[in-house]
């Protein structure tokens, strides 16, 4: 990244030349609230806060939406599964081994 471009961030040059500093400095670009990742080891937590940007794994990021408002959840959830013809409990086999957390809020009805 030009040193031109990494005036605006509060990073590391060192960091921001890493794969997660460009991702946080893409995030922060895009005024993001949350950047969800599986490799959170990429983001040190004072590098992400010093951004205001929330730095969650894909399980927990699903998680929140779901306490925030179940009902909207189930509801997309329905329309994806409608949407490509499969059942709920087929559209929800598929991130079962990624996120299964999530996946257990729904399957153990």
């Amino acid at each position: 990244m030009p040193v031109s471009l990494r005036a605006p961030f509060k990073l590391p040059g060192s960091f921001l030349e890493s794969k997660g500093g460009k991702v946080l400095a893409s995030a922060e670009v895009c005024r993001a609230d949350y950047l969800v990742t599986f490799n959170l080891k990429h983001f040190p937590t004072q590098s992400a806060g010093a951004h205001e940007v929330t730095v969650i794994g894909p399980s927990a990021f699903l998680k929140q939406l779901v306490a925030m408002d179940r009902a909207v959840v189930e509801e997309r959830l329905c329309d994806q599964a409608k949407a490509i013809g499969v059942s709920i409990d087929d559209l929800l086999s598929r991130p079962a081994g990624s996120v299964p957390g999530f996946v257990s809020l729904f399957r153990t009805r």
